[in-house]
């Protein structure tokens, strides 16, 4: 039967766009687009990796609510939370979608910053709900501005992205607790980026049972490919949201790689401490344009906005080299810092970008 398949989908459904990320102009050598890691795995670890997948039966589901990689991040976060105070998903991604299906009813509102992580309009419209943001650039992050936000719309969940995608800044730790203690709703801290900066809200989950910290292995720890995210919450708060996870939604392979991961901690650090030293380096490279703003970043990339941005962007292109554009007024751009060599190919077609405009 030819049936029109239109008239079936649900009316949120069909309002919305499906996610894309930048578009594929050309074939790149490199691609500093989606805040990855420039790190894979060591061939050891990779290779001890491989032992155990051969050791490892894959006709038998895992293990149904990933009890022992739920505790091994427990373990590793070394505060005062244990096992069933975590929850795991596929991705970061997983986890925000289960705290909108837990809480949000078709009609009720979220907010988030402007501009921040797509993912969390994508998921509350798909709920059925109101999706509400403030400019960071137009309201300065106090308590007092946010307690007449929230006065005026009434939201009954609170994304904040710390350091927030894509701008890179850090929003401030006190003014979050501060609003926890005030505000009656589910407060999420998206921490995706958090290994990069110097604050983190994750030991303060006890004390507020409407503070949710989720995280990522696919940046500080270099496994974007395996999709592995986690979310750390009070046993209040984790227990709700525990009732709309899917069962073995984590495969048996990726909670492998996820425990081994968590075992090389100095690895981990040692690599995060050149990242944050390559961006430093990058964002004092930026600033010598004066035709732009770069943003300080607390991250592992750096976005600047400006007129100029689109031309940068077409001579890295033009060099093999991609990076996310946002198409807004004023355009920006966001590098993700690579290798040292990778970031010197990037800072020398910046300087032939630099002398090709010097007399603007």
């Amino acid at each position: 039967m030819q049936i029109n398949i239109e008239e079936l989908v649900r009316p949120e459904v069909s309002k919305i766009k499906p996610y894309k990320g930048e578009k594929e102009t050309r074939d790149y050598s490199l691609d500093l687009s989606g805040n990855e890691s420039p790190y894979d795995l060591p061939i050891d670890i990779k290779k001890e990796i491989t032992d155990k997948i051969m050791e490892n039966p894959l006709n038998y589901y895992p293990k149904l609510y990933s009890k022992s990689l739920r505790c091994s991040i427990a373990e590793y976060l070394d505060i005062d939370v244990d096992c069933d105070q975590v929850m795991v998903g596929n991705g970061s991604d997983d986890v925000l979608d289960m705290m909108i299906n837990t809480f949000i009813n078709p009609g009720d509102r979220v907010l988030a910053a402007a501009p921040t992580f797509s993912m969390y309009r994508f998921f509350t419209e798909i709920a059925g709900g109101k999706y509400d943001y403030f400019s960071l650039a137009e309201t300065e992050f106090t308590l007092d501005n946010m307690k007449k936000i929230i006065d005026d719309l009434e939201p009954k969940m609170i994304f904040l992205c710390s350091p927030n995608n894509p701008t890179g800044h850090q929003l401030s730790k006190d003014i979050i607790l501060q609003l926890a203690d005030i505000y009656s709703g589910i407060l999420v801290i998206d921490e995706a980026y958090a290994e990069f900066a110097e604050e983190t809200l994750l030991s303060h989950v006890n004390d507020h049972t409407n503070l949710a910290v989720t995280r990522t292995f696919s940046k500080a720890y270099g496994l974007a490919g395996i999709r592995l995210g986690y979310l750390l919450g009070s046993k209040e708060l984790v227990n709700q949201v525990r009732k709309v996870l899917k069962p073995y939604n984590i495969n048996s392979i990726t909670s492998l790689i996820g425990k081994i991961i968590l075992r090389e901690e100095q690895l981990i650090e040692n690599r995060v401490e050149k990242i944050k030293l390559e961006r430093d380096k990058m964002l004092k490279i930026y600033s010598e344009y004066d035709n732009w703003t770069v943003f300080n970043s607390s991250a592992n990339f750096v976005y600047i906005e400006g007129e100029d941005t689109m031309e940068f962007k077409k001579m890295l292109n033009e060099n093999g080299i991609k990076i996310r554009s946002f198409d807004r007024k004023p355009p920006a751009i966001r590098i993700t810092i690579g290798k040292p060599e990778q970031n010197r190919k990037v800072a020398q077609i910046f300087e032939e970008f630099k002398e090709a405009n010097k007399n603007e």
